[in-house]
């Protein structure tokens, strides 16, 4: 096997979950399904009347007991109590995380967009989960999840079509120039692209799925 045929060693991406449990959109009821999926997940209230189904309560408690589930009831239950638990929970994790940690806000709240950009602004990557969106729909087939960092290097494939890096150390280079203030996230971007289908090697010829792509970017 030569070195352009060995898979992409990577970090695996430590992801982070903060709940706003009072704004909560659909979503939380798939809460079950991805708890695995994250490194911590940070609920935060300050009254609620949400009901936690019988079946979650193994997979919570397996999840409380790892340390990876935190539940906070804000002292105060005056307005936005819960937006403020999670802002101070989003600011401590990204010194407490890994620079590659990805952030997912799950609320329909659109104020904690701001935290979002907040947390972008410190070279994070980091997304809001709900249904109202000031962000562009996600394109049919789209992987909501996926980090930020993928939708912004799908788009820039799309915009650059024509001028695409035919082999993979210069589509290494290409995704380490986008993310220069981050660089660390170069493999993650490049195996989390092959893992989705938008491209894959052929020998060192690098081969481009322009239907997946424009998905991705679509986010």
């Amino acid at each position: 096997m030569t070195e352009d045929t060995q898979p992409i060693d990577s970090i695996m991406t430590p992801k982070i979950l903060l709940i706003d449990l009072e704004n909560c959109p659909s979503q939380i009821n798939e809460l079950q399904k991805v708890l695995n999926d994250y490194t911590q997940v940070v609920i935060c209230y300050a009254h609620s009347n949400a009901k936690i189904p019988l079946d979650w309560l193994m997979p919570l408690n397996d999840t409380i007991n790892a340390e990876r589930l935190k539940v906070f009831k804000m002292a105060t239950t005056g307005k936005n109590a819960a937006d403020f638990g999670i802002s101070f929970y989003a600011g401590m994790m990204m010194q407490q995380m890994a620079d590659n940690a990805h952030f997912v806000i799950m609320s329909d709240d659109t104020d904690l967009d701001h935290v979002v950009s907040l947390l972008r602004s410190q070279h994070r990557t980091a997304e809001r989960i709900g249904m109202k969106k000031e962000e562009h729909k996600p394109a049919a087939g789209a992987i909501c999840s996926e980090p930020e960092s993928i939708k912004v290097y799908c788009a820039h494939l799309v915009t650059y079509k024509s001028n695409r890096p035919a082999k993979k150390e210069t589509l290494l280079n290409s995704i380490k120039n986008k993310f220069k203030d981050t660089p660390n996230v170069t493999n993650d971007v490049l195996t989390t692209l092959i893992k989705n289908g938008a491209l894959a090697f052929q020998e060192n010829k690098v081969i481009y799925n322009d239907k997946k792509i424009v998905e991705l970017s679509c986010q």
